[in-house]
């Protein structure tokens, strides 16, 4: 079998380097070199160079046989939001309405197949948290950031992608059939929101809108809320200020160019 040519403009080795530092997440914020390379799909030699510069470099650290993150992993996030200046023309959009609405308020937008949360809004006594951080990825299917994302997207282009996701069962609620999702998803489309109760987390329901513009990278706002103390008007009322919000972040054009 003829090997697909490599392309010589790509540092093969960086990749590799840059594949260990994102098999960290919560479920396992630290492996042993072993875990490492199974993780990644490298031969233990590779991922050991790979993960000792990084090491080295300072954006991982070893104690004894584990290794994990460092802070030092953040200045590469910080240069991206300090670059599309989230601190001066998101963080305050997304904080003001957060507070108005009494909610925690998230940006998302798709990551390999993933949600990836880019900001979300401070507030002092937002009713949920899920405990995400801004770098976290969250299920794509069952949520409602990740099924509006996929509303973004073209019917079957979504579909496509839907087709190579996980579809776990999270909650008795959590809907398995991809044909019901892609429905749901399609319904989103067409009213430009999307609800999920209690698909990710029992007793939660997800609200999400779309924020970018057609034709632009898919970026969508969200928050979520107890299912006990969410009556239809207090729904609207919500789904209305994360409406607002998105408009207001549009005018911003801070996601434009995502």
């Amino acid at each position: 079998m003829t090997k697909p040519v490599q392309d010589r403009n790509i540092s093969s080795s960086f990749a590799k380097g840059l594949a260990v530092l994102a098999v960290f997440d919560a479920a396992t914020p630290s492996m042993t070199l072993a875990e490492i390379a199974r993780r990644t799909n490298q031969d233990r030699a590779t991922a050991r160079r790979g993960a000792l510069t990084l090491v080295q470099a300072g954006y991982l650290r070893q104690q004894g046989r584990m290794l994990s993150l460092t802070p030092r992993v953040l200045a590469l996030a910080g240069g991206f939001l300090q670059a599309n200046q989230f601190g001066r023309r998101v963080q305050p959009v997304l904080n003001q309405h957060g507070r108005r609405l009494d909610a925690e308020l998230s940006l998302a937008i798709l990551d390999q197949g993933r949600v990836l949360l880019l900001a979300q809004s401070t507030t002092e006594r937002g009713p949920v948290t899920y405990g995400f951080t801004a770098g976290a990825h969250i299920p794509l299917v069952h949520t409602s950031l990740g099924r509006m994302l996929l509303a973004c997207l073209p019917q079957e282009e979504a579909a496509e992608l839907l087709q190579h996701a996980e579809v776990p069962r999270h909650t008795e609620q959590s809907i398995l059939d991809r044909e019901a999702i892609l429905q749901q998803v399609a319904e989103a489309r067409s009213c430009g929101y999307c609800i999920t109760d209690s698909e990710f987390e029992p007793g939660i329901v997800g609200y999400a809108v779309a924020l970018s513009r057609p034709g632009k990278t898919p970026v969508v706002l969200g928050s979520s809320a107890p299912s006990g103390l969410t009556p239809n008007h207090h729904r609207e009322e919500l789904l209305q200020g994360l409406q607002v919000c998105a408009a207001e972040l549009r005018q911003t054009n801070a996601v434009d160019d995502l």
